[in-house]
């Protein structure tokens, strides 16, 4: 029996002015690339508001949590912001910890659209 795809894209939709990607599964070393490749358009625009959905999400490693930051990056060059909604305790956790200095934005739902 083939195994089902490790993560996708559920969908992509506006939400006010923001575009909300919604994630589910897992992102690793395996699927960053499809990941980097998804969010690569939806930060290059002129002033990108773009949520990454991530409360579908079972599990994302260090490779996955750099290609949001390298989104991050891109979205803050081009004058826009990219903010993440998780409410998993353990990548709340890695998301938050000084340490890391990731510094994302993270909200636990979708803001009121504006």
């Amino acid at each position: 029996m083939p195994n089902p795809p490790r993560t996708s894209l559920l969908d992509t939709r506006s939400h006010g002015l923001s575009v909300v990607a919604t994630l589910h599964g897992e992102i690793d070393l395996l699927t960053a690339p499809a990941l980097s490749a998804l969010l690569a358009p939806l930060t290059a625009c002129a002033r990108p508001d773009v949520l990454v959905d991530l409360r579908q999400v079972a599990f994302i490693d260090g490779t996955g949590l750099a290609v949001l930051a390298v989104a991050r990056n891109t979205a803050t060059a081009h004058e826009g912001r990219l903010r993440l909604i998780c409410t998993h305790p353990l990548t709340l956790w890695i998301l938050h910890c000084p340490g890391l200095g990731f510094g994302f934005d993270v909200l636990e739902g979708l803001p009121a659209a504006a």
